[in-house]
C-alpha cells in the first residue's frame, strides 16, 4: 500500500538568487543541515549534472542553446517550483535570477507561497578567483551575472547575506533567523 502523509498545505520557498559562484550552493547544503524540517534542494545546475539536456549541435535551429533551448529549460525549471511546492515540499532554490521577467515569471507562479527571498551577494574579485580555482566555470560568468545583467537591481530582498568570506556557521544561521522572524509581506509577491 502506498504510504499517504498526513496533508500539512503547500511547502515554503527559500529562493538563494547570487552569482555563479557566490556560494548559494554551499549555502544551500549549509541551510538544509541547520533547518530543523526537512527541504529539498532544487537547482538548474541539478538538472543539467542528470544528462537532461541534449548535446548543443548548432548555433542555429532547434539545437540553438540561447535561442532555443535555454529559454524552454528555464521556463520549466520555473514551472517545476509550484509543482513541488504545492505537493507540500518545502524547497530550497539555489539560482541566478538573470533577468527581470524571470522574477516576475516568479512573483506570478509562487503568488500563492509562502516565498523568502535571500540576495547571496560576494566580492567580485572573490568571485573570480573561486572560477579560477574550480575550473569548471567560464571565468567572468560570476562577474557578468552582478555587472552585466544587474540580477540584484530586479527588486528588493527579504534578506540580504555578503558571503565573501565563505559561508561560516554564523552566517547560515542568520539565513535561518531571518527566516524564522519573516513577516507575511513576501517581496517577490509584490512585484507584478
Amino acid at each position: 500500500m502506498e504510504p499517504i502523509p498526513p496533508a500539512r498545505g503547500s511547502g515554503r520557498v527559500i529562493i538563494l538568487n547570487g552569482a555563479s559562484s557566490s556560494g548559494k550552493s554551499t549555502l544551500a547544503k549549509a541551510l538544509r543541515q541547520a533547518l530543523d524540517e526537512p527541504f529539498l534542494y532544487v537547482s538548474s545546475d541539478q538538472f543539467v549534472a542528470s544528462g537532461m539536456l541534449p548535446d548543443r549541435r548548432d548555433e542555429e535551429g532547434p539545437f540553438s542553446w540561447w535561442n532555443e533551448m535555454r529559454p524552454r529549460f528555464f521556463k520549466g525549471f520555473h514551472q517545476c517550483l509550484p509543482a513541488l511546492a504545492g505537493a507540500g515540499n518545502d524547497l530550497i532554490v539555489e539560482h541566478v535570477i538573470e533577468f527581470r521577467a524571470w522574477r516576475e515569471s516568479l512573483s506570478r507562479l509562487l503568488a500563492d507561497f509562502d516565498v523568502f527571498l535571500v540576495g547571496v551577494h560576494c566580492d567580485l574579485a572573490e568571485i573570480d578567483r573561486r572560477e579560477r580555482e574550480r575550473g569548471d566555470r567560464r571565468i567572468g560568468e560570476g562577474r557578468s551575472h552582478v555587472e552585466t545583467d544587474g540580477i540584484h537591481t530586479f527588486g528588493p530582498y527579504d534578506y540580504e547575506v555578503d558571503t565573501s568570506d565563505g559561508i561560516s556557521t554564523a552566517l547560515t544561521r542568520s539565513v535561518v533567523t531571518a527566516w524564522h522572524s519573516r513577516g507575511t509581506q513576501r517581496v517577490l509577491r509584490s512585484q507584478v
